[in-house]
């Protein structure tokens, strides 16, 4: 029962954040970041969208976990793809990548605790 409710803080805790950053990406406060990373700007949209949605599954997976499993793996995804676009394309220091890469390990490990 503890580890349960360690994993649905996990969730919460990732579905503010993801929330917060996911609208942030949106309104376009990120536009210049994306701009620096040489990324078109509809990818602000794409992102934004994607870890809203993913936020929005974790909270869910309180309750349905299969949903919890999938956003995960989006969030995940998308968390990989923030620190390799920081270390790769924008070849910012690795230290700038480590919260994304945390939010990875995070997300993926919500997404493990459902499938085993």
């Amino acid at each position: 029962m503890t580890i349960l409710i360690f994993i649905n803080i996990v969730k919460v805790v990732l579905f503010l954040f993801f929330l917060m950053t996911g609208t942030k990406i949106i309104s376009g406060k990120m536009a210049d970041e994306f701009k620096r990373f040489g990324l078109p700007s509809f990818f602000n949209f794409l992102t934004g969208a994607f870890e809203i949605v993913g936020a929005i599954g974790m909270l869910i997976g309180i309750w349905i976990p299969v949903i919890a499993l999938w956003a995960g793996v989006l969030l995940g995804g998308t968390m990989l793809a923030a620190a390799l676009t920081l270390i790769v394309l924008a070849r910012d220091p690795f230290k700038k990548a480590i919260p994304a890469l945390v939010l990875f390990v995070l997300s993926l490990g919500i997404s493990l605790y459902h499938i085993f």
